[in-house]
């Protein structure tokens, strides 16, 4: 009997002693890595932005004790799998601020928090309790600066957000590759990382557990995208987000006149990563595309266009560019491309809040002379706040668009044929990529338009 205890004691130290190997191991594996230089784009030099960086380290600091309780990291991912807000993303302040959260007025938050058995406020007071932990009176003030950017109009579903506010958020790049089960337990497990610059590539941690889901310790990993892909991952970082008022797209137009023709950006696809994994300056996450609209018609004659009178937005998220997926957007580039309006512009940029590029050139059209309407050429110089190179500008006339719009453009065609006429069947032409094989531009677009 002696003998069989001895045994089975020995097994078992074998077993943990195996496991313990495994995972020293990995350890060790992940330490022998290094960042990429290359995908480092931007460190904090500024005074401001290494108090942030320090300030965004100290809230994943809070995330790390908050995640040891996997109900901390549902209401998380609630947040996310709900698309309260853009981009994959929620705002911390949203978080942590229960009673004047955005998250309160969006249901599926509240189904899948009620689904898990978890609560926001409970959350938020978790939070809480690790922050006076700190004793950091700096920390505190940082945090209390982010609930002063919050306005609320009582009653209604309308907030403001202050320019001065900081836009300290959770994303979870790639969220759509984890969603959760719809039936039966939910136990998610997420590695966690800083934004410390505006990189591609960054440390972060990875919890472990035992068999039976208690935290034991966390394990230095490297996060890039193909760890994102493959792992589920939360960056605490500034991506510049917006609340998503309308996550099922827009509503549709309502119906114009008899005779409108009206030009849409179709589907779209987005190949390049515009903007970065990891960020502190706003300037993170998927890539914000928008096909742009400009015209000179009806302008007065010796004029100059300044604006663009369009902006079709698509945003892709980092899985959709990284698949090359088209995406149906079906926005309205031009609201009526009327006969006498010779020549329009398109112009693409990736949108950002550092830098400024600028569109400019002529188009002929019909002008105003005091009343009177003239075809003649007119000027356009147009800035947009861009940290990319511009991405596309194209003239067009009217009758190459309309003559063309059904023809192949050298890219083939897509499977969508919303508003194609008979006998047209097989879609609206791509522009710039090719619709299957992908091969072309890094952007693309289908251009369908409607005659009312």
């Amino acid at each position: 009997m002696q003998n069989t205890k001895l045994t089975l004691l020995a097994a078992f130290i074998l077993i943990v002693a195996g496991s313990c190997k495994k995972e020293f191991s990995e350890q060790q594996e992940q330490k022998q890595k290094t960042v990429d230089p290359s995908k480092v784009f931007k460190t904090p030099t500024t005074t401001e932005e290494k108090l942030l960086v320090e300030n965004l380290g100290k809230v994943t600091d809070v995330f790390k004790e908050l995640y040891k309780d996997k109900s901390n990291l549902k209401v998380v991912n609630a947040a996310v799998f709900s698309k309260a807000f853009t981009d994959e993303s929620v705002l911390l302040k949203d978080l942590i601020y229960s009673s004047t959260s955005w998250l309160n007025k969006v249901e599926k938050f509240k189904s899948l928090t009620q689904r898990w058995n978890v609560s926001l406020t409970k959350f938020a007071d978790n939070f809480w309790v690790e922050v006076n932990k700190k004793n950091d009176p700096s920390f505190k003030q940082f945090l209390n600066g982010l609930n002063e950017s919050i306005a609320t109009t009582p009653n209604t579903a309308t907030r403001v957000e202050t320019e001065d506010g900081q836009q300290v958020s959770v994303y979870f790049p790639y969220s759509d590759e984890f969603l959760p089960p719809d039936g039966g337990s939910y136990q998610p497990i997420t590695s966690i990382a800083t934004a410390t610059a505006d990189a591609d590539e960054g440390w972060g941690d990875l919890p472990y557990y035992d068999v039976n889901g208690v935290f034991q310790y966390y394990v230095q990993v490297l996060v890039n995208d193909d760890y994102a892909f493959a792992n589920p991952t939360h960056i605490i970082g500034v991506n510049g987000i917006e609340i998503e008022t309308e996550p099922n797209g827009p509503p549709p137009p309502p119906p114009p006149p008899p005779g409108v023709s009206r030009v849409f950006i179709g589907e779209a696809v987005c190949k390049e990563q515009y903007d970065r994994l990891i960020s502190f300056t706003g300037n993170g996450g998927g890539s914000e595309i928008k096909y742009c609209h400009m015209t000179g018609y009806l302008q007065p004659v010796n004029g100059h266009v300044t604006s663009f009178q369009d902006i079709a937005s698509v945003d892709f998220s980092r899985k959709n560019i990284r698949q090359k997926n088209w995406v149906r957007t079906f926005t309205v580039w031009d609201d009526d491309w009327v006969p006498n309006d010779l020549e329009q512009f398109l112009g693409i940029y990736e949108e950002d809040n550092t830098n400024t590029r600028t569109f400019n050139g002529t188009i002929g059209t019909t002008l105003d002379s005091l009343g009177i309407p003239v075809q003649a050429s007119i000027g356009f110089t147009i800035s947009v706040t861009s940290q990319d190179d511009i991405i596309r500008q194209l003239k067009i006339s009217r009758n190459s668009y309309f003559n063309g719009s059904f023809q192949n453009q050298g890219q083939d065609f897509s499977p969508d044929a919303t508003f194609l006429p008979l006998p047209y069947t097989h879609g609206w032409p791509a522009y710039d990529v090719h619709y299957w094989n992908k091969s072309g531009a890094n952007v693309g677009w289908t251009w369908p338009y409607n005659t009312f």
